[in-house]
């Protein structure tokens, strides 16, 4: 074995660090731990505050794409129908005082143009729903932690709750890229 000036020094170096961690005292670890506590909390509650920002935000767009979804539907039976109602619909549908259908569609409507729009409204639904699903996860890991368990985290999540029950099981599966097998062989 081969005993170096270095290595002496090192393992004394070691030693002399243990020392100094084994002298503290428990009251000087309580107070690192409980103000170790007290910075996690308040980041908690500062990602609750944004995670409830962000919840009003998906809600409000996902309710505006819902809106015009529904007019694009009107649109087209309207359209199938010759098209006498158009501009009636287009004026009509509305969310937050705003003609959201038409500055969605356009001035002209045509099988095209409302096949188009479907599509992309469908992703933007989609996307809003992804969006709330990872809240979701977020919130269930933040619950599960129990450094959070608040009044405001149980409002969120029934929130969250209320906005899936909105767009209803068949309107998620309608949007979701999520095959339902997958998941079920992913939970067992």
């Amino acid at each position: 074995m081969k005993v170096s000036v270095d290595a002496i020094l090192g393992s004394a170096v070691k030693i002399n660090n243990q020392r100094q961690v084994d002298g503290e005292t428990p009251d000087k670890r309580k107070k690192e731990v409980r103000s170790d506590s007290v910075s996690l909390s308040n980041r908690i509650d500062t990602r609750l505050d944004g995670i409830d920002r962000e919840f009003r935000e998906i809600q409000s767009s996902l309710t505006r794409n819902q809106i015009i979804r529904d007019g694009l539907e009107q649109l087209g039976a309207d359209y199938g129908k010759g098209g006498q109602n158009q501009q009636q619909i287009m004026d009509t549908v509305t969310f937050e005082g705003n003609r959201v259908l038409r500055s969605f569609v356009g001035e002209s409507v045509t099988g095209e143009v409302l096949n188009v729009r479907n599509a992309k409204i469908t992703e933007m639904i989609s996307s809003d729903v992804d969006k709330l699903k990872r809240l979701q996860v977020e919130l269930d890991n933040i619950m599960a932690s129990n450094l959070a368990v608040t009044d405001k985290t149980e409002n969120i999540v029934s929130g969250i709750d209320r906005a899936f029950a909105e767009v209803g099981p068949a309107g998620i599966e309608s949007v979701s890229r999520i095959r339902p097998d997958a998941v079920m062989r992913l939970i067992k």
